[in-house]
């Protein structure tokens, strides 16, 4: 389930071209997510950092192969995101903080979660600015999330 809920991470969040590293950290994640819904694993790695790690001790390629092993085993992956909260502590580093349904149709709001059978996780992403203006995530913790989170 851990390694379902990492492949999952890759799936978060939207834009253009950004004009502020909330822009360019929530242009990331949106990025992220068009990948994960096109099934393109290579599209999810180039938004990670080359010395990703997480708590339990994964590094790139490995999220990148559970990625794959996720893309692979669903036909389609449908996901509703929204970011709790996105902190520019330091300068080229953020902390966001996201909430993430998963399900293999479509989810048209949090209203329509109860009727699906949908995966629900929060993510605590941390990104840091590799060069100007280019964002990837350099970490990543999860747990499952609940509908009343969701609210």
């Amino acid at each position: 389930m851990k390694k379902l809920a990492l492949a999952l991470l890759l799936s978060l969040a939207c834009s253009s071209q950004p004009e502020s590293p909330e822009d360019a950290v929530r242009a990331t994640l949106a990025a992220i997510e068009a990948a994960a819904g096109q099934r393109d694993a290579g599209a999810i790695g180039e938004h990670l950092s080359e010395t990703y790690r997480d708590t339990d001790g994964n590094d790139k390629k490995q999220v990148l192969g559970v990625a794959t092993l996720h893309l692979m085993r669903n036909k389609t992956v449908y996901t509703l995101s929204r970011v709790v909260s996105l902190e520019l502590a330091e300068p080229g580093r953020a902390q966001v903080r996201v909430l993430a349904a998963l399900a293999g149709q479509p989810i048209p709001d949090p209203s329509a979660l109860p009727a699906l059978r949908a995966d629900l996780y929060q993510f605590d992403v941390a990104l840091r600015e590799e060069q100007p203006g280019v964002w990837r995530v350099s970490s990543a913790d999860w747990r499952p999330a609940s509908l009343a989170d969701f609210q």
